[in-house]
């Protein structure tokens, strides 16, 4: 099986990495299609052939050229990039960005793409007529050994910068509520602009996504944020924030709407919270002043995290 990925995503590693690995060993290739060349490796007959997300246009014209040969295509996608263009709440130059590169190349992967393989159910019943496959994502194990302050965190991207705004108030009235804990939020310094002068906040700068694990394998903080707006985009997103929440070790706030509801057990594997400040800041105000609740909710949500993981049958 050869897995073609457009870099080091999350993408490769929250639904594909852990599944192959432990079900076909070494017998799996990964190829970044943006530093390499396709040929720079020879595809054996027979080769099932994985694109993640999408893949540059020389790429695949080389796999057709060859695909008499292969067992299979399979592309893999995880947000609904079509839609992209038509969705308000992500940056202008996001949502440009993805929906030009599936549509200079949707012709090419309709020529190519025997299975179409799906991150969620809405985007199952979007995609229907390919008859996708649903993956569910694998939980990625910590390393961290503890972290002595009280840290919540939101990690998200500039993607979800409507999220970022949002949660500004909210941040604001928890840190003066509780004078020792420490917010964590990813960005340059439009984040920095937004959140100057509210006392002890970090702003850690985005990283690559290798780069990311890493570094969230190496801390454990108290509470995660997974704020979500009920839109068309984000009802086909998945719910891997609360896989991402659950590695650092900590109990997870979610907005009650797609792709949560559902997922989360309000109180047993977090938090579902509508998506009003004030709800917000009475949750996380809670959970940081009650470290028992917080442990409670996070092992439940690790040992979901470990069921619901699936086994690739290929």
């Amino acid at each position: 099986m050869a897995v073609l990925t457009p870099g080091e995503i999350p993408t490769r590693d929250l639904y594909l990495h852990v599944s192959l690995r432990a079900k076909f060993d070494d017998a799996v290739t990964y190829h970044d299609t943006l530093r390499t060349s396709p040929n720079d490796f020879v595809l054996g007959r027979g080769t099932l052939v994985v694109i993640v997300r999408y893949a540059p246009k020389k790429w695949l014209k080389w796999l057709i050229r060859r695909q008499d040969n292969l067992a299979g295509i399979a592309l893999l996608i995880d947000d609904d990039m079509p839609s992209a263009l038509r969705a308000p709440e992500l940056p202008f130059r996001y949502a440009v960005k993805t929906a030009w590169r599936y549509a200079r190349t949707r012709r090419l992967l309709g020529q190519l793409s025997s299975e179409i393989w799906v991150s969620t159910p809405e985007m199952a019943r979007r995609y229907a007529r390919f008859s996708p496959r649903l993956l569910e994502p694998n939980y990625l194990e910590s390393k961290a050994t503890g972290e002595e302050m009280t840290v919540y965190f939101y990690h998200g991207t500039w993607a979800h910068r409507r999220e970022i705004e949002w949660l500004v108030p909210i941040v604001r009235q928890v840190q003066e509520a509780i004078p020792g804990a420490w917010f964590e939020i990813m960005g340059a310094d439009r984040v920095r602009r937004l959140y100057r002068g509210i006392p002890r906040v970090r702003v850690v700068h985005p990283m690559p996504w290798k780069d990311y694990l890493a570094y969230s394998g190496t801390v454990t903080y108290q509470v995660g944020l997974a704020p979500c707006f009920d839109t068309h985009f984000n009802r086909a997103r998945s719910h891997s924030k609360l896989f991402d929440i659950t590695r650092l070790g900590a109990a997870g706030v979610y907005s009650n709407v797609t792709p949560y509801a559902g997922k989360i057990i309000h109180g047993e594997t977090g938090y579902l919270c509508t998506n009003e400040p004030n709800m917000w800041v009475a949750a996380l105000t809670r959970l940081l002043n009650d470290e028992e609740l917080r442990t409670s909710l996070y092992l439940k949500a690790k040992d979901w995290c470990k069921e619901s993981c699936s086994s690739l049958l290929i």
